[in-house]
C-alpha cells in the first residue's frame, strides 16, 4: 500500500516537472497544434478574457496574446500601445495605471461597444493554466528608457509566481547570446521559439546556434515567397527534430497560404498546403474554423 502511494506521487512529481514536454509529445502522431492569434476576436473582443475562455472551448492549444506594461507596472493584455483603438478612452497604456485601464470597456473589432473590461495577464495564467500555453506577444518591447529586456524579466517574475513558466511561450527573433543572457535558466523551462526570417543576419549560423544549444520545441517561419533563405532551412529545422511553426494570418509569413485562402478558397490550399510543408503549429485568425477541418482529417 505505502509502494502505491509512493509510486502514485512520483508519478504526479515527474508531471509537474516535465509538463511542458508532455504537452507536446503527449499527442497523437500527426497531430496539429493551433495557436488562436489574439485569443477569438471573432466572437469577442481581441485579448479579453471572453476571447480566451471562447478559444480554449473550441479546442486551441496555444493563445496567441499581447501584453503591455501599465505606468505602475502591471501588465495588461492590449495588442496596441494605446487603447484607442480596443476603448472608447484615449491614451498610453505606459502612460495609465492599472485601475485607469480597468475602468474603461472594450470595444469588438468591429467597434461595438461590450461590458468587458481589459484582460490583465494574471486574469489570463488563472484561466488557461492547465488548458493551453499562453504565446506572451510584444514581450521584446520594452518600456522608453527602461533596461534591455526589462519587459521580459518582469514576465518572468509574474510567471514564476504563478507556477507558469513551462506554459508560457515567447516567440523572438533574438540571438541566442541575447536570450540567454536575458531569461537566464528561464530559457530552459519556457517555450521558447526563436523566429526565421530573411532580414536575421547570418540566418543559417543563428539557426544552428538555437539547434546546438537550446533544441528549440519549435521555430516559428515567416517566409514571404519560396525562394527565401527561410523557406530553404525548412528541411534542416525538421531534421533537427524541432516543430516547423508558422503564423497562417498573414500572407507573407505562409508565402501567400494564409487564412484568407483557407477561408475564401480551399482549406486544402492554405492550410493543408503548410501541413503538407512539415508545418505543425498553425496560428490563426479562425481557431474555430481550422479546427473543424484538422478534426475532419483526425489530426486535432
Amino acid at each position: 500500500m505505502k509502494k502505491s502511494i509512493f509510486t502514485i506521487l512520483l508519478v504526479h512529481i515527474t508531471f509537474v516537472a516535465f509538463g511542458q514536454r508532455l504537452f507536446w509529445e503527449g499527442k497523437p502522431e500527426g497531430y496539429i497544434f493551433v495557436a488562436a492569434h489574439r485569443a477569438d476576436w471573432k466572437y469577442a473582443p481581441e485579448n479579453s478574457l471572453q476571447s480566451l475562455k471562447n478559444a480554449i472551448f473550441f479546442g486551441a492549444d496555444i493563445i496567441e496574446t499581447d501584453v503591455r506594461q501599465t505606468r505602475d507596472g502591471q501588465f495588461v493584455m492590449m495588442h496596441d500601445a494605446t487603447v484607442d483603438r480596443m476603448t472608447y478612452g484615449s491614451g498610453c497604456i505606459a502612460d495609465m495605471t492599472l485601475e485607469e485601464i480597468r475602468k474603461l470597456r472594450l470595444k469588438t473589432n468591429w467597434g461595438q461597444s461590450t461590458q468587458y473590461p481589459v484582460a490583465t495577464l494574471e486574469e489570463y495564467i488563472k484561466e488557461a493554466k492547465g488548458k493551453a500555453v499562453l504565446y506572451l506577444d510584444k514581450a521584446g518591447i520594452d518600456l522608453p528608457g527602461a533596461e534591455e529586456g526589462s519587459t521580459v524579466r518582469a514576465l518572468l517574475k509574474v510567471l514564476r509566481s504563478h507556477d507558469a513558466l513551462q506554459e508560457s511561450m515567447f516567440v523572438l527573433d533574438w540571438s541566442y547570446e541575447k536570450a540567454r543572457r536575458i531569461f537566464g535558466t528561464a530559457l530552459d523551462s519556457v517555450i521558447y521559439c526563436p523566429v526565421i526570417e530573411d532580414k536575421i543576419p547570418n540566418l543559417s549560423a543563428y539557426v544552428e546556434e538555437y539547434i546546438n544549444n537550446l533544441h528549440p520545441i519549435a521555430f516559428q517561419f515567416r517566409m514571404a515567397s519560396l525562394d527565401t533563405q527561410t523557406y530553404s532551412l525548412l528541411p534542416q529545422v525538421l531534421r533537427s527534430g524541432s516543430r516547423a511553426f508558422v503564423a497562417s494570418t498573414w500572407p507573407n509569413h505562409t508565402a501567400q497560404h494564409d487564412d484568407m485562402v483557407s477561408i475564401f478558397q480551399s482549406p486544402s490550399e492554405g492550410w493543408g498546403w503548410l501541413i503538407g510543408e512539415g508545418f505543425t503549429i498553425l496560428e490563426t485568425n479562425f481557431p474555430k474554423d481550422l479546427i473543424q477541418y484538422l478534426r475532419s482529417m483526425r489530426r486535432h
